[in-house]
């Protein structure tokens, strides 16, 4: 079942500077991006999700992205550290929502940083996480062992990248990557492993570089659902294969430094 965990954008705004994307100077037009918000919504219940709901917060306007609350693999949840302060707020309240719903709730030392699904990514059994800029490389190999898996560190380098799901999509059939935003060592080790668990598995997966234009409109931070691509990109191509693709302009998110996989948990 493809349910998801959305926030509703009631407190939303780029109040703070955290990423390199925010400009807390800029307006954000908030009948816009509430908008944006329940087109999302409606195209992902329409893709086959089935949405999840958690309250808003006045004092944490980026609780709207929930892929930042924890990493969730079955009903164990790695809860997240966010790193700035201005986050480090929502971590209760997203704690509390998982145990109410029957969650079992790991916590990471305070002094270990950890953004939850926007850095920890499965392909097959393989779990990818990013790290330098928001989460710990210390972080991943304490989540590996808990779930018992392997796992691949990606070094990110370019700060409009900060997040590993701003970079790196994984379809059933595809990954898509902006290579620019990884250390040569870190995506040369990355693409090695993935050639790796193709040959091992026997599961073809194509591997494919974007262009600097394409990440920058977020292509990289889509949301798969069954067959279905939704996507804040407008330059898509033949990027994502035989999906059906879905674009939802994003733009007021994007502001700040997030689009629509940074708005969804997929749980």
């Amino acid at each position: 079942m493809n349910n998801i965990l959305v926030c509703p954008p009631t407190f939303y705004g780029v109040n703070y500077e955290i990423n390199a994307w925010m400009d807390a100077s800029m307006d954000v037009d908030y009948k816009k991006a509430d908008l944006q918000w329940l087109k999302m919504c409606d195209r992902l219940i329409r893709s086959g999700g089935y949405l999840k709901y958690i309250d808003p917060h006045s004092d944490y306007p980026d609780m709207v992205f929930t892929a930042n609350a924890g990493f969730v693999h079955g009903k164990t949840v790695i809860l997240s550290n966010n790193r700035h302060k201005e986050r480090q707020g929502e971590s209760p309240l997203f704690k509390q929502w998982f145990l109410d719903h029957g969650y079992r709730v790991i916590e990471l030392p305070k002094h270990i940083f950890f953004e939850g699904a926007a850095d920890a990514i499965f392909i097959n059994d393989v779990l990818f996480m990013g790290y330098g800029f928001r989460t710990s490389k210390e972080a991943h190999s304490i989540i590996a062992n808990v779930f018992n898996v392997e796992y691949v560190s990606c070094e990110l380098v370019d700060p409009h990248f900060y997040h590993l799901d701003t970079c790196f999509f994984h379809m059933k059939d595809r990954v898509i990557y902006y290579r620019e935003a990884f250390s040569h060592k870190s995506i040369e080790g990355a693409i090695e492993k993935l050639i790796e668990t193709c040959l091992f598995t026997q599961v073809p997966l194509d591997i494919l570089n974007v262009a600097e234009s394409q990440a920058k409109q977020f292509i990289c931070n889509s949301i798969e659902i069954d067959n279905n691509i939704v996507t804040p990109s407008v330059d898509c191509d033949d990027t994502f294969g035989n999906h059906s693709v879905f674009m939802c302009d994003m733009s007021e998110f994007m502001k700040a430094g997030g689009a629509t996989k940074c708005l969804t948990l997929k749980l």
